[in-house]
Parts: C-alpha cells; structure tokens; sequence
C-alpha cells in the first residue's frame, strides 16, 4: 500500500543531519553485538530461502505457504524484534537528539517519511 510521504516538502533520503551527527562513533562490542546479530538473522534466512528454493527444484509443486510458516517460525522464537530494537538502539545511542526548528532531531527527521504496514482497510 503506497502512501504519501509525511512530509512531502522533504522526501526520502533527503534529511540534512546537523554537523554533531554528520559522524558518530559506536562502541567496539555494542557494534559486534548488533552485527552479531545481523548476521545471524540475515544468514539463517537466507539458508531457509535456499533450502526452500532447492527443495522446490528436487521437488516440484511445494506449497510455499511451507516456506512462509517456517520463516514465520523462526522470526518469532528467536525473537527478531527484540534483536532489531537492541540493534536500533545500540546505533541510535551515539546521535545528539537536540531538537531543531521543526521539534525533531535528526532521527526522527530521517524516519518520517517512512510508511510503515497497517492492517488492511485502515
């Protein structure tokens, strides 16, 4: 479902960071955790995606609601939004989150054009 940008005047990818933000510095073991944990969600789907992929090649005629209910599975018992919170926290932490004239700082300057899943109808 497309919608239109909040704020049409400033379109995606075109947030200016204030000079604080232009460069930030993660701590050395909070930034291998979140890349820990990149890694292991980013790879481990990709092995369902392939196992997947070659069993319908060895197999034709699979269900991919079988793939989907896998996939579902496994993003729920290892608990990806938990691992993507902590992620998002560990590279948000080092931003300077003084407002600007608009009342948001950077981040939230840089998220509001985002169009975020609702429940169909809505």
């Amino acid at each position: 479902m497309n919608k239109t940008p909040l704020n049409p005047l400033r379109p995606p990818g075109a947030t200016t960071l204030r000079k604080l933000n232009s460069k930030i510095v993660l701590a050395g073991k909070q930034a291998v955790k979140a890349l820990q944990d990149i890694e292991f969600m980013m790879i481990s789907l990709r092995n369902i995606e392939d196992h997947y992929f070659y069993k319908e090649i060895d197999f034709p005629g699979q269900d991919p609601a079988v793939r989907d209910e896998e996939i579902s599975r496994f993003i729920s018992e290892n608990n990806f939004i938990k691992r993507l919170c902590l992620i998002r926290k560990i590279i948000s932490k080092p931003f300077d989150s003084s407002l600007g004239k608009d009342d948001m700082d950077d981040l939230e300057r840089a998220m509001e054009h985002l169009v975020f899943w609702e429940k169909p109808g809505d």
